[in-house]
């Protein structure tokens, strides 16, 4: 009996239903629900601050458009860049999986400081960001040829970690108080939005940690699409739902994102939200990182992992973050230097 408790077996389907042959998996719903979720959120928070709802309508397009293209390329470029440039085509083939968070991050960053730049009425200087971006392309690179010299998939996923934060960094400097302003709400339905998305990953019974003998750990399928075609299950051994520990951390963040910009006057200190936020989000990432599993091979050989070398720019960003809102006096932004 002692046994039977000693782990839960995880074999759920993936597939909710289908609809004209094709199959909605619970991954979709759950992903769908988080921006939803989100938006609600974002949504509120504006009018909150009487801000023009003609705002928010921009924010809402830039940004999902910036998650699906920035975690769609970051999955592919961060993690397997040799595989997908080598066949083009197979990157806006995202019905077959590969969504990176870190990739969606950076592109919404990246989304948002479009944003302001349209309701601020500046102009993107191209010549900043192609600087940002080829230099981080460099200095990427060679951090990636230091860290992992024998293989090039690794060397040139952090070359392109580069790009994008560079990338990143030139767009924010031409935006800086809007786009900061801005995050700082945004990444409050971002927490909640990412809580639904990763109990998504639990429905797909994907990345998941490495075996353990705690009471929770779950078995899962291994051999999921053969299982759905009516074959027998292969589980896995009792093994950490990292998942789980990830969707119940973005949850407390999101509730403690709610409280400092409802319940305090976090929201007069510029990044302050967003900074904690960052912190708490990435740097829970990059503590699971060492028991989850993991993602492609070559991994294995490397003292830290993509997961956690992708996180660690955005631990930085939000210590510096916080430290800068405190040290620094200012108001809520001001509508008058809005176009």
């Amino acid at each position: 009996m002692l046994d039977m408790l000693s782990f839960i077996t995880w074999d759920v389907n993936p597939e909710a239903f289908s609809l004209f042959g094709r199959e909605i998996r619970w991954y979709g719903i759950l992903w769908a629900a988080g921006v939803l979720c989100t938006t609600m959120v974002v949504q509120r928070m504006y009018k909150s601050e009487k801000l023009p709802e003609k705002w928010f309508d921009s924010l809402f397009l830039y940004v999902l458009t910036g998650l699906i293209i920035g975690a769609r390329l970051g999955h592919c470029l961060f993690y397997e860049p040799m595989e997908y440039l080598s066949n083009p085509v197979s990157l806006i083939e995202i019905w077959k999986g590969g969504l990176a968070s870190h990739g969606g991050a950076i592109g919404m960053v990246i989304g948002v400081c479009l944003y302001s730049l349209k309701i601020t009425g500046k102009k993107l200087n191209w010549k900043h960001l192609i600087i940002g971006a080829v230099a981080g392309f460099i200095v990427g690179g060679i951090a990636g040829y230091i860290i992992n010299p024998d293989n090039a998939d690794a060397t040139l996923g952090i070359a392109f970690l580069g790009l994008s934060v560079g990338a990143c960094v030139a767009m924010l400097y031409m935006t800086y108080l809007t786009s900061i302003q801005t995050l700082d709400k945004l990444v409050v339905g971002v927490a909640i939005g990412a809580t639904s998305i990763r109990l998504g990953n639990l429905m797909n019974s994907e990345i998941y940690g490495g075996p353990t003998d705690v009471p929770w750990a779950f078995r899962f399928i291994q051999n999921i699409e053969d299982w759905k075609r009516g074959a027998e299950p292969i589980y896995s051994l009792p093994s950490h739902p990292t998942q789980i520990y990830e969707a119940l951390t973005y949850f407390c963040i999101f509730l403690i994102g709610l409280f400092l910009f409802y319940k305090t006057p976090a929201k007069t200190k510029s990044g302050f939200i967003l900074g904690v936020s960052l912190i708490g989000i990435f740097l829970s990432r990059f503590i699971v990182e060492f028991i989850k599993n993991t993602q492609v091979d070559y991994e294995q050989a490397m003292v830290l992992n993509m997961g956690q070398l992708l996180s660690l720019p955005f631990v930085v960003w939000g210590v510096w973050l916080v430290w800068s809102a405190i040290t620094r006096k200012e108001g809520p932004i001001d509508e008058k230097t809005i176009k």
